[in-house]
């Protein structure tokens, strides 16, 4: 039979999870949610894919060597790559921010209103979703990089001042007061170090990280195939996050609380949300849970976990919103009720400085502390969630909730975009005015290397995806990508 105290507060903590007031209601039913670090409130992306050596630091102190996947990340983050390191970074609206080998980024604005990348050094590939609050524009040199709709851009600090290529979409760029160019899919610009001179191409010469690129627009596409109506339900349903939920666990509509979901393995009482991945020192949260499991980002942010009996672990985010922890300024675990015997999550203290006795903050870097209870999920032992038969939670029968849509196919032709050339000729372009767009212009040239095949109409460009210009060897390395940049740059050679 079911714990009645555990059906109270999964209705309880169902409603009024992901709300900002559940902070203060979670602290007040357990004492192991107390928070122990307040600061002001603060908005945070994904850091969602690492491979190799990946490094973040925060306002210049270290906070992981090696960086891990779901850890989240704040204004002033910076993200380094090492010769064999590649990451990935989502934003909430869907937006995307990749660095290959050799790379930096910075997260040098992000709050409510606003969000800016600044390309450091090395390549980086940018995916922008659409315009609006929040909605992220790039930096690199000293140019300034927005977009309408959605856009992919490859940015590039080989070469200083830099060189941008537009694969789809359209963007604006702005060099201070001398330079206010628009960009369209299958152009590129190579910037000059006066900053009224440009050469702009019709055309984007490949790079051997492209491909890598467009094989990660492949993996969050699939995952995006399994969205259910309860991720589609959410007021910030666009983040991707949302979708490694209905890729590796069930939904389920509970009359009362909501949308509630549950991992495949989570039907097993031995199972433990918090029974893998690190405490990661933050310099303003203090330590802060990083799940191990490749979804957990979203059930680790915000709603509360809950065992039910006869069913299993349960994650409810609440209706509406899920508002982040570090949203309300505090961070906290979020374990309402465990099965018998279950012993909550211990949060480390923030460390202290030998010569502080107070709440002081020493000179990091601050190892992770790993807990590892269990395997990552998929590779449980215990008994896993059925993908398809009814389940009772809370005393109601209820099915998992269906995909609504079938996998979508991906664009992988080379038609995606269309390269371009212009006529001919020597030197670069100081448009007239400020703003002017010299595309189709008599005496504006291709960028160095640019390889001409022909004037045609433009494409519409794809939704949500795109297919970057044939690369003709397979650079070395392993993992879709290529070798190292060159010094002081990022991607593999050039072709």
């Amino acid at each position: 039979m079911e714990n009645r105290s555990s059906r109270n507060l999964g209705w309880k903590f169902g409603r009024y999870a992901g709300a900002r007031m559940l902070g203060l209601a979670a602290l007040l039913a357990a004492p192991s949610l107390m928070a122990e670090d307040a600061a002001a409130p603060a908005r945070a992306v994904r850091l969602s894919s690492v491979d190799g050596h990946v490094q973040i630091s925060q306002g210049g102190q270290m906070i992981a060597d090696p960086a891990v996947v779901n850890t989240p990340l704040f204004e002033g983050t910076q993200v380094v790559t090492s010769d064999d390191g590649r990451a990935e970074i989502q934003f909430e609206d869907g937006s995307v921010a990749r660095l290959s080998p050799n790379s930096s980024m910075t997260l040098t604005v992000l709050n409510d209103s606003s969000a800016e990348i600044s390309l450091d050094g090395g390549l980086g590939y940018i995916e922008l979703q659409g315009s609006g609050q929040g909605h992220p524009q790039v930096r690199f040199s000293d140019a300034v990089v927005t977009a309408s709709g959605y856009t992919v851009l490859r940015v590039s600090l080989d070469t200083p001042p830099g060189e941008l290529a537009v694969f789809s979409g359209n963007a604006h760029m702005d060099r201070g007061a001398a330079l206010a160019l628009d960009i369209h899919g299958g152009e590129s610009v190579a910037l000059n170090a006066d900053p009224a001179q440009y050469n702009l191409a019709e055309s984007i010469e490949p790079d051997s990280w492209d491909s890598w690129n467009t094989d990660r627009d492949q993996v969050l596409n699939a995952e995006a195939s399994a969205k259910t109506e309860a991720t589609g339900s959410f007021i910030n349903n666009s983040n991707p996050a949302w979708s490694d939920l209905d890729a590796n666990g069930n939904w389920y509509n509970v009359p009362g609380q909501g949308y509630v979901w549950s991992p495949y393995d989570g039907a097993n009482a031995g199972w433990d949300p918090y029974g893998n991945g690190y405490w990661m020192f933050n310099p303003r949260f203090g330590y802060m849970w990083v799940s191990g499991d490749s979804w957990g980002y979203m059930p680790f942010s915000c709603g509360m976990w809950n065992f039910y009996g006869g069913f299993g672990w349960g994650w409810a985010p609440g209706m509406g919103a899920c508002s982040p922890w570090w949203g309300g300024g505090f961070y906290v675990t979020n374990i309402g009720y465990g099965p018998g015997g279950y012993l909550p999550p211990m949060r480390p203290h923030r460390p202290v400085h030998p010569g502080n006795p107070g709440r002081g903050n020493k000179a990091g870097p601050y190892p992770l502390i790993a807990v590892n209870k269990r395997p990552p999920s998929g590779f449980s032992n215990g008994p896993g969630r059925d993908r398809v038969e009814p389940v009772t939670i809370a005393g109601h029968v209820v099915q998992p909730l269906k995909p609504l849509s079938p996998r979508p196919m991906y664009d992988r032709s080379a038609s995606a975009f269309v390269n371009h050339a212009l006529p001919a000729g020597a030197g670069a372009k100081t448009p007239a005015l400020p703003g002017a767009h010299p595309v189709g212009v008599a005496g504006t040239h291709p960028a160095p290397g640019a390889r001409p095949v022909g004037a045609a109409p433009h494409p519409a460009a794809p939704s949500h995806a795109y297919s970057p210009p044939p690369v003709h060897s397979a650079p070395s390395g392993g993992g879709g990508g290529g070798g190292a940049h060159p010094s002081g740059g990022g991607g593999g050679s050039h072709h």
